[in-house]
């Protein structure tokens, strides 16, 4: 991590000292996968979904491979590409399979939100808004700022959420997930293999496939509010003028 004079809550005018990866194009990076791929006998659990995908695709993406640590997490995104994309003309899969996948992904999600594995959900919002802040959404700024405090995160540790890697507020767990997110949601990607040797330090692999998920999700979110230039609501910009104006954050075409 560098300092700059970038202020990437958007890239405003006003410069703010933060920390942010040096940004380096993907094909200079020299990586090992971030996670293997698992194998069919590794990923038996979801063997239904790799079943779905090869009738479609012929064989099953790798992406969907590393996913597969995350049933839940895994399934609910091959509905979510089957509701956006639909469904080729010539599939072969009977509609029972698709009915199956649907019923599987109730069973996965209700034992994910039981799981004394998963992250808090403050995390989770700290990350999204970190991946936010790196991608230069507003809206989805305020959004998690705000969430992250309904999540009991002091207000004091959410203002000094863009001096995270300096600051006493956040432990060492939190730094590495929060690095993490702002490599991954700068463009182009800066995330490295030095990331993935300190997320191991603090976490499992299926707790960095949901921080990753946590990362892509939110992906999608500021491209759909930035596209669509989502009007942010009064309380979401009241609280997100209090605590981010310091940082440069302005409501922007979102208001």
């Amino acid at each position: 991590m560098i300092p700059t004079r970038t202020n990437v809550l958007g890239f405003f005018a006003t410069p703010v000292l933060i920390l942010r990866p040096p940004i380096t194009h993907p094909s200079e990076i020299l990586m090992t996968t971030g996670l293997k791929p698992l194998t069919d006998a590794e990923a038996r659990e979801v063997e239904l979904v790799f079943r779905l995908t090869k009738s479609h695709l012929g064989f099953v993406p790798n992406s969907m491979r590393t996913m597969a640590r995350q049933p839940a997490i895994l399934s609910s995104f091959t509905l979510m590409v089957g509701n956006i994309l639909g469904q080729p003309s010539d599939a072969k899969s009977p509609i029972w399979l698709g009915i199956r996948l649907v019923i599987k992904n109730v069973i996965w999600s209700l034992r994910n939100m039981r799981s004394k594995d998963r992250l808090p959900l403050a995390l989770k919002n700290l990350v999204a808004h970190v991946t936010s802040g790196a991608a230069g959404c507003r809206y989805c700024q305020a959004h998690t700022i705000g969430e992250a405090r309904d999540q009991g995160v002091p207000i004091e540790k959410l203002e000094a959420v863009w001096e995270f890697d300096r600051s006493d507020l956040f432990d060492e767990a939190e730094k590495s997930a929060l690095r993490f997110a702002l490599a991954a949601g700068s463009h182009p990607n800066g995330v490295t293999a030095d990331h993935f040797a300190d997320l191991r330090k603090h976490y499992t692999e299926d707790q960095i496939v949901e921080l990753g998920a946590t990362i892509a999700l939110f992906g999608f979110l500021n491209r759909w509010n930035d596209t669509f230039a989502t009007t942010l609501e009064p309380e979401s910009a009241a609280f997100a003028n209090q605590h981010l104006s310091a940082s440069g954050w302005e409501i922007g075409k979102h208001g």
